[in-house]
């Protein structure tokens, strides 16, 4: 029994033997790496990410770097945090770039056209009193003429001092429709804070223009929401609307191309308020951005948000001009004879109806004021324009006048015997030969044909002193 327990004990001790010695010689440990930046071998760079082990601490030796926390994702592939704005205070922030809101922020949008621009230096725009009228310049450039409405360009100045800008873009012709104020190409505010506020850790930066001043809308009388998601150019009667589903912003008449640019400035540059100077009449709209927008969910606010809507598009004052066959042509502004307005602009007296001007009668305010009246006892309720050579005449409830004032001069035409031809070397519209008026193309010049046929006009009548001066119109005889 004794020898058994011997040969056992010897037994285990030859297998631990023959064990040990199948296993490897202990390897030396691979050399500490030295990372960029770093003073020694093994410790990392003075500037590392949340969460990463503290400057100059050793590095553990074969430790796998931290996994990286799983998150769902978005079907553009972005993280789909449960609040997009806000992070735990001392978690690590595991996202890429800093969120932001992809419809509130500056694109990389295309613009359709050239910017029409100029520099501007907010400091040189000053307002002066010239000829018992208020201007605001901009150096030696003349920026706004205001008549009388002294108000109206303290306002505007304001704007201009609240943007500070060091360029000023234009959209529409011949009268700006809607401008805005840029700071060396960006928008003159931020989106959100750039900076962390010490006071509220928990607000992600979103970036923006860090440099600009935050806008404050000093100058506006009203100031408009955009409806990001849904703004939009769309052909509201005629006529070619930037809009979205709660406001029509701003009618640019058959002008597409003006409608589709300012809807690319919005996208570019983040737009998301519209500023209005004067009331009633407005005398200046602006785009700027607001640096407290972040967009709500989306409400529908039931039929009364849908009736002031419909309101709106009732109560555009400027639509196409309905042809019948056609559909709608040029523009038609409806004004209010009773109303109509004699003012300094620039170095001509105008008769006009709100900021739409009818005519221009040099620098004669009593021929302006004489014309004026005459309009007025023609009852005219529309003013139509049409063709690119600027074809216009008035109408009375949507129909021809037939009461042409005495005061007119003019000259009857067989609209039977109207049409397209070279005349003088380009296009005209004649009759029995005589040149009636111009038209860039015989296209359109037959558009012109049928609108005069579709009101029945058979006399070319002009206000005015001359063929330069004053404004032409078409009327219908008795």
């Amino acid at each position: 029994m004794r020898r058994r327990l011997l040969l056992a004990k010897w037994g285990f001790l030859l297998s631990t033997g023959t064990v040990a010695a199948q296993l490897p010689p202990a390897s030396q440990a691979p050399p500490l790496p030295r990372f960029p930046g770093s003073s020694s071998p093994g410790t990392m760079p003075p500037q590392v990410y949340p969460g990463a082990t503290p400057p100059g601490s050793p590095l553990p030796p074969n430790t796998l770097p931290p996994v990286r926390p799983t998150i769902p994702l978005q079907p553009n592939g972005l993280p789909t945090p449960a609040n997009p704005n806000v992070i735990t205070p001392g978690q690590a922030n595991p996202y890429p770039l800093p969120l932001q809101n992809p419809i509130a922020q500056p694109q990389e949008v295309p613009l359709p056209q050239p910017e029409n621009k100029f520099s501007l230096n907010a400091r040189d725009v000053t307002l002066k009193r010239v000829s018992g009228g208020w201007q605001i310049w901009g150096g030696f450039k003349l920026l706004r003429d205001f008549g009388d409405r002294e108000n109206d360009a303290r306002n505007a100045l304001r704007v201009y001092k609240d943007l500070r800008p060091t360029e000023w873009v234009t959209i529409g012709s011949p009268k700006p429709i809607v401008e805005y104020g840029l700071i060396d190409g960006r928008p003159p505010t931020t989106l959100m804070p750039t900076k962390e506020d010490p006071n509220n850790p928990n607000v992600v930066p979103t970036g923006g223009n860090s440099t600009g001043p935050v806008v404050t809308g000093a100058g506006a009388s009203l100031v408009i929401p955009i409806d990001l998601r849904t703004v939009r150019v769309e052909a509201v009667r005629g006529v070619w609307c930037l809009r979205d589903d709660e406001n029509i912003h701003f009618n640019f008449g058959p002008v597409k191309a003006d409608a589709e640019q300012a809807l690319a400035v919005i996208r570019r540059y983040g737009f998301n308020r519209i500023g209005v100077v004067g009331q009633p009449t407005p005398v200046m709209s602006y785009f700027f951005v607001s640096s407290d927008e972040l967009l709500p969910a989306k409400v529908d606010k039931g039929p009364f948000a849908r009736a002031a809507l419909q309101a709106q598009i009732d109560g555009l004052t400027r639509v196409g001009i309905p042809i019948a066959g056609v559909g709608f042509v040029g523009e038609m502004v409806r004004i209010d004879p009773r109303k109509l307005d004699v003012r300094k602009d620039g170095g001509d007296w105008v008769v006009a109806s709100g900021a739409d001007v009818l005519g221009r009668f040099g620098p004669s305010e009593w021929i302006a004021r004489d014309a004026a009246r005459t309009l007025s006892d023609g009852r005219f309720t529309e003013f139509c324009k049409v063709g690119s050579a600027g074809l216009t005449f008035f109408l009375v409830n949507g129909k021809a006048p037939t009461r042409v004032p005495f005061t007119v001069q003019g000259r009857r035409f067989d609209p039977t015997a109207m049409k397209v031809q070279q005349f003088g070397g380009h296009w005209a519209v004649t009759d029995n030969g005589r040149h009636l008026f111009d038209c860039v193309s015989a296209e359109e010049g037959e558009t012109l044909i049928r609108v005069v046929k579709n009101f029945g006009f058979d006399q070319l009548c002009h206000l005015g002193p001359s063929s330069k001066v004053g404004v032409s119109f078409l009327a219908k005889g008795q």
